[in-house]
């Protein structure tokens, strides 16, 4: 019997006050599950949020750091119940982050069936923040483990990311195999597009006598640009017209700009900080290489499924990564790029080199990359695998 999937309430406990992956990706499932069913999507209503976004429900919060949580959590409960039982939905589907506790609760009472999608460990998360020891951070971290070992053991089924982290969910929490479902990111195929580089280095008034290596993401422990920066003097010697990228901000700025002055390379890098997800691409286009030093630790044992790397690709653009599950993977199935030892300036400098003196295999890398990523991680395809997994549960 064929099952269509009339409605779904999407809810997020993110922050629209910032520019993250997570942000991206919960924005690009709503835009494509609209294309073949209702959607709802509740989030956060802070003061300052662009309230333009159709099909959302903001629910009210206390606008303080440490109140917005709690507060979205309170709220969200009567938002939710009143919302259920006046347009009842077929799914709800829940981004786990933050500590969730009543959408799989009021499924539970209502029968109403729940997907739970998982990118991240509280766990790992703890050991590369550098708040972690802090009375908050222990006390939301606390709530956070709690919630995902009710929310995984309540929900009727599961989306990870990667392949690594369905094992350590198995692992960890007893999940059934048969109750994790991995679909990976992706990429917005008609926003990430290749585009003119002369142009765009114009347009973002770049020395077109430059070859530049591009940086995209928030810039955390986990990221790993420190050891991009170490690598760039080798890049230097063996390409002195190189010039690194930056996109983005995040805690550990003020650090990587002072090892960029004490290396004493400075001039060779332009930190951006945070610019419109609409102009990522141009900075995209513009370079020749684009880079994922992602670290050993919270990256190995979970795998990583990066919204940059599927973006760089479906920009046309060779990528130098970490070796980390699912990056790895990434790369190998798509020919479109090198994959290097995590943590290894030397390694990671002389894959760039490698590409910055070769245009023949940029162009080749980044025409197998494109494809692939059109071909096989649409953000289109991906609602359409969770809407497979939906009509699987009503």
């Amino acid at each position: 019997m064929f099952k269509k999937v009339n409605s779904i309430f999407l809810v997020y406990y993110g922050s629209f006050n910032t520019k993250s992956g997570s942000n991206v990706h919960i924005l690009e499932l709503l835009r494509n599950l609209k294309k073949y069913t209702d959607i709802v999507l509740f989030a956060p209503g802070q003061k300052s949020v662009d309230r333009t976004l159709t099909g959302t429900k903001y629910v009210p919060v206390i606008d303080n750091k440490y109140l917005v949580q709690p507060s979205y959590e309170f709220m969200l409960s009567f938002y939710l119940l009143y919302s259920c039982i006046r347009s009842r939905p077929d799914v709800l589907y829940l981004r786990q982050n933050s500590f969730p506790f009543f959408p799989i609760i009021l499924c539970k009472v209502l029968r109403i069936p729940s997907i739970v999608e998982v990118n991240g460990l509280v766990l790992d998360e703890l050991k590369v923040n550098p708040n972690s020891q802090s009375f908050a951070y222990r006390v939301f971290s606390y709530l956070a483990l709690r919630s995902e070992k009710f929310n995984y053991r309540h929900c009727d089924r599961i989306v990870s990311v990667t392949d690594k982290l369905k094992d350590e969910l198995v692992r960890l929490y007893s999940v059934p195999e048969n109750k994790i479902h991995v679909i990976n990111n992706g990429a917005n195929t008609d926003v990430f597009k290749p585009l003119d580089p002369e142009k765009m280095r114009t347009e973002l008034r770049l020395e077109s006598s430059k070859k530049y290596v591009c940086f995209v993401g928030h810039l955390a422990a986990w990221q790993g640009v420190e050891f991009l920066i170490q690598a760039s003097p080798l890049i230097l010697d063996k390409c002195p017209d190189a010039h690194f990228l930056i996109i983005g901000d995040g805690v550990m700025k003020d650090r990587l700009l002072e090892t960029a002055s004490d290396l004493g390379i400075s001039d060779k890098f332009t930190f951006t900080g945070r610019i419109p997800y609409e102009q990522v691409p141009f900075y995209i286009s513009a370079a020749d290489v684009c880079a994922a030093p992602f670290i050993k630790e919270r990256n190995s044992k979970i795998g990583l499924s990066a919204l940059k790397t599927y973006e760089y690709l479906a920009c046309g653009k060779p990528i130098v990564a970490s070796s980390i599950p699912g990056v790895q993977d990434l790369i190998e199935s798509s020919g479109g790029g090198i994959s290097v030892a995590p943590e290894d300036p030397e390694e990671l400098a002389a894959a760039i080199v490698r590409l910055l003196s070769n245009k023949e295999i940029r162009d080749s890398m980044g025409k197998k990359g494109r494809r692939y990523v059109v071909e096989n991680h649409s953000w289109d395809g991906v609602s359409r695998k969770i809407l497979e997994i939906c009509k699987d549960i009503i």
